[in-house]
């Protein structure tokens, strides 16, 4: 296989690659004894088609064929061989098949351009003055404190601001009844107000801190001082 490299510019680059005829007219064949054994061609029982008649019928895809089997192998052999590494995949251009007749072609790429890194050694750094205030510092100790503290009980007061409480939770919710069954209107009477139903849901052992800003509005106060 014969191949040339041709810069375009600093990165650009063409490679230009003809392929024995000898390979391709075994590639022809090969391809031709598949095209035989899966043809469908009128006057012949299928897998029987001549080569000769699929050579004709078929020259076009198998010529087609032959190229897309032959072209990534030869541009990937080429590549390794020069040991050049294209940053895209190669352009394939300028292609000729023909049976009997080497296989040519050219791929276009792009490669990463050589890099000179100057005269780095020269270069200098002023390293940045950083002040922690001491209000960062202890809020960052007080959110380690939180993070690693420990629950201990507390059985000589009621519970106060601060606390971490362990309950049982049950919410209850009103909400009127909306459906038209509900409701009985009489002519010339006011209309009557649904009546509300309650709904509740349970949560067993939940922990509450106490004075939270998620809490409901009085939901502290009726807890402070309970033991």
């Amino acid at each position: 296989m014969k191949t040339e490299f041709i810069d375009v510019n600093d990165t650009r680059k063409n490679l230009v690659v003809e392929i024995p005829s000898t390979v391709v007219d075994a590639e022809i064949d090969k391809v031709a004894r598949d095209y035989s054994r899966a043809a469908r061609v009128p006057g012949f029982r299928p897998g029987k088609v001549p080569a000769k008649v699929v050579r004709q019928r078929f020259r076009d895809q198998i010529l087609h064929d032959v190229a897309h089997g032959l072209i990534p192998r030869a541009v990937d052999e080429a590549l390794r061989e020069r040991g050049v590494e294209p940053v895209d995949t190669p352009d394939i251009k300028d292609v000729v098949v023909e049976e009997g007749q080497p296989l040519k072609f050219t791929a276009t790429f792009e490669t990463v351009p050589a890099i000179e890194p100057g005269d780095y050694a020269s270069l200098t750094l002023r390293r940045q003055e950083v002040r922690v205030e001491d209000a960062a510092v202890e809020e960052a100790l007080e959110r380690l404190r939180e993070r690693a503290a420990r629950f201990e009980p507390v059985v000589d007061r009621g519970i106060e601001r601060g606390d971490s409480v362990q309950l049982d939770l049950t919410r209850t919710a009103i909400a009127p009844v909306e459906t038209a069954e509900s409701l009985i209107v009489i002519p010339g009477e006011p209309v009557p107000r649904p009546a509300p139903r309650e709904q509740t849901d349970t949560h067993s052992n939940v922990t509450v801190d106490i004075g939270a800003p998620a809490n409901p509005p009085g939901f502290d106060e009726e807890l402070s001082g309970m033991t």
